[in-house]
């Protein structure tokens, strides 16, 4: 009767230890799969961070391209300025130089009817 009760503790003890084993090893499963998806969701983590460290950078260069492109705007404006500037003066320029050509041919004709004039007032022919 006692070697009866002692066999029944006997598997009742291995069957206590096949269970708690059992949950022991489910737990070791549980535990390593999240630690699985941990180890992923660094990675995930660590990747995102890279394309954000990528499109900072991308944005930078953008940046400094936009800030040369306007400074080369603003060079290209100032030069059409002083182009215009001079143009307006040349203009200004062509504008009495043409009036002191007029100025200078009308004198010639006062000069040339003068002469034509006292030429004939003396009789003689005025020259070619």
């Amino acid at each position: 009767n006692q070697v009866a009760a002692l066999g029944r503790s006997l598997a009742a003890e291995r069957g206590r230890s096949l269970v708690e084993g059992g949950a022991l090893r489910a737990l070791e499963i549980a535990v390593g799969g999240a630690q699985a998806r941990v180890g992923g969701a660094c990675r995930a983590r660590d990747r995102a961070n890279e394309r954000l460290r990528l499109q900072q950078e991308a944005g930078h260069l953008l940046w400094v391209e936009l800030e040369a492109a306007r400074a080369a705007r603003a060079g290209a404006e100032l030069r059409a300025q002083e182009a215009e500037s001079q143009c307006r003066a040349r203009g200004a320029e062509l504008e009495q130089l043409r009036k002191a050509v007029e100025a200078a041919q009308q004198s010639r004709r006062r000069a040339e009817q003068e002469r034509d004039h006292t030429a004939a007032q003396v009789g003689h022919a005025p020259r070619p």
